[in-house]
């Protein structure tokens, strides 16, 4: 069963890796065999979201913003059931949906503890949306502040907090009302696989809009540790051009490692076992 961290162990934990020139690796797992084989290759922090359940299951990440289940449910269950029993020592932290007007935020938050969590993460989030339907979440009382009310509460029970936003104006409403232990600039859905999406920033945008996001957060709280996201980090290659260009101290992976990571070598196996043959001149039939 995965270890549970306090806020102090778990950024002592991060910030010696840091130190050591080790540059961290968060990840999603979308289920049990991903959490225990992902934490076998070294990462830093897993995810539970529902965006892995969903790419685990053949379908694209934005399935996680759309209605389908209930997210808050899902990643208890989720946790409880098939990623924390496969993990050891890394520590786990929960995608949570802070809009959620059928919870107590604070109990679910303590249930989350309990069973092993060591953080939360503002995931799914309205910041995602922009436009008339943002304003209008905004404005009926389906906002960003609940998410970041969520964080607080989290901070209160001595969770680590990481934090989304997709703009200025949300980073900036981010840092004055919850400042995360760890933010994350999300550039965009991530490109490459089945379900990638093609027309999203390439990786030299996405850097400088990156340390534009980092810059600010930085001047706001200087100890935050800053995380790499989406867009055209697809691969252990683009991971390293924003790890050289920017001020990052590590990638967030979702897509990249739990989706692309299966794909092919699956397909592959698949057709290298349906390649085998019959014997020259045997008769089965």
């Amino acid at each position: 069963m995965a270890k549970r961290y306090t806020l102090k162990e778990f950024l002592e934990r991060l910030w010696a890796a840091i130190k050591a020139g080790k540059p961290l690796v968060m990840t999603g797992a979308g289920n049990g065999i991903a959490a225990k084989f992902i934490e076998r290759g070294g990462v830093d922090i897993l995810g539970v979201y529902n965006t892995g359940y969903f790419r685990m299951q053949g379908y694209g990440s934005l399935a996680g913003m759309l209605p389908i289940l209930d997210n808050n449910e899902l990643i208890y269950n989720m946790g409880k059931r098939e990623v924390l029993p496969q993990v050891k020592e890394v520590p786990v932290i929960a995608g949570v949906a802070g809009v959620d007007p059928l919870r107590d935020m604070h109990l679910y938050l303590a249930d989350l503890k309990h069973i092993g969590y060591s953080g939360v993460h503002n995931f799914p989030t309205v910041a995602w949306y922009d436009g008339e339907f943002r304003q209008t979440l905004e404005g009926t009382g389906l906002g960003y502040d609940h998410e970041l009310n969520m964080l607080n509460t989290a901070r209160e029970l001595d969770m680590l907090t990481i934090g989304y936003a997709f703009n200025m104006e949300d980073a900036k409403r981010l840092f004055s009302e919850a400042a995360p232990d760890i933010y994350i600039f999300h550039a965009g859905i991530t490109r490459g696989g089945s379900t990638g999406y093609g027309k999203g920033r390439g990786i030299e945008e996405m850097a400088e809009l990156s340390q534009e996001h980092y810059d600010f957060a930085r001047s706001k709280k200087a100890d935050v540790i800053l995380l790499a996201h989406g867009a055209a980090l697809s691969g252990p290659d683009t991971a390293q051009y924003m790890v050289t260009h920017t001020d990052c101290h590590g990638v967030q992976l979702g897509s990249a490692i739990e989706r692309m990571a299966v794909e092919i070598p699956l397909e592959e196996r698949a057709a290298a076992f349906k390649a085998i043959t019959f014997p020259e001149g045997a008769r089965r039939w």
